[in-house]
């Protein structure tokens, strides 16, 4: 299995607003054709029903462990999530941001991302690992109504080392919105960080994504992570990516102490 992070370097950073690589075509283009043609269909990630009856706008996941568990999962699939949700993507991931990590971060992991005992994120039965890593494929469902956000801006949970998006829009999905935004504190860092969605006056968007076939989005986690999903407008079709990546069982990420309310 090819990495999703092979050929990427340092020099493929962005800075503003937080540290981040945006790639385009990181999967070779025969593996992302049969990676994308065997992406399973709501059904198969949220429970069977008629296309019409799906909820709106609405994410659902299928966890790297259950990909691998599953009987009806290519091969593809399998390697993808086994390789993605393993220690040597993590340990890629640490080389390709060192000195972008956050010093919270590397002191609650005594300095290192790598060098600790790693297993699949399993939320119902969380294993007695200090990393916790997944690779699972996420769904955004039609929008059938007005045009909404399925998630504004925010911060990723305050346990994460990392976050990967990997798009695969569908050849002929032709919906408009749904790229990724990504913002700065108009005022430095406030309120409370957990929180599913900041609020808007507190936040600006600095960058756009385009939601599209075979691109990456990666970027570590920390307070000026800021992200959120733009507008999409009404639409049949899903909105696919893969989400790959790493926590621990803690909260390390805090408001830095000065900033605190």
């Amino acid at each position: 299995m090819r990495s999703l992070l092979a050929g990427l370097g340092p020099a493929d950073i962005r800075t503003a607003p937080f540290p981040h690589i945006v790639a385009d075509a990181p999967m070779e283009a025969g593996l992302y054709e049969a990676l994308s043609t065997s992406f399973p269909e709501f059904q198969r990630l949220g429970w069977p029903s008629p296309p019409g009856r799906m909820p709106n706008n609405r994410r659902f996941e299928l966890s790297a462990q259950m990909i691998l568990n599953a009987d009806d999962m290519p091969e593809c699939w399998k390697a993808f999530a086994a390789y993605h949700s393993g220690p040597d993507f993590l340990a890629e991931v640490e080389t390709l941001f060192q000195g972008h990590w956050d010093p919270a971060m590397l002191a609650a992991l005594g300095g290192r991302l790598t060098g600790h005992s790693t297993g699949r994120l399993n939320i119902a039965q969380p294993g007695p690992y200090r990393i916790h890593q997944d690779a699972r494929m996420e769904i955004n469902t039609p929008v059938r109504d007005r045009p909404s956000s399925s998630r504004g801006p925010h911060l990723d949970t305050p346990n994460r080392l990392f976050s990967c998006l990997f798009y695969m829009r569908a050849p002929n999905d032709d919906a408009q919105g749904g790229d990724l935004l990504l913002y700065r504190w108009r005022d430095g860092p406030q309120g409370r960080i957990d929180t599913y969605e900041l609020p808007a006056e507190a936040v600006e968007v600095v960058a756009t994504v385009p939601y599209g076939a075979n691109r990456l989005v990666i970027f570590p986690q920390s307070v000026n992570a800021l992200h959120g999903v733009g507008v999409r407008h009404p639409t049949p079709h899903t909105r696919r990516y893969v989400f790959i990546t790493a926590q621990v069982t803690e909260d390390w990420l805090r408001l830095p102490p000065r900033e605190a309310n």
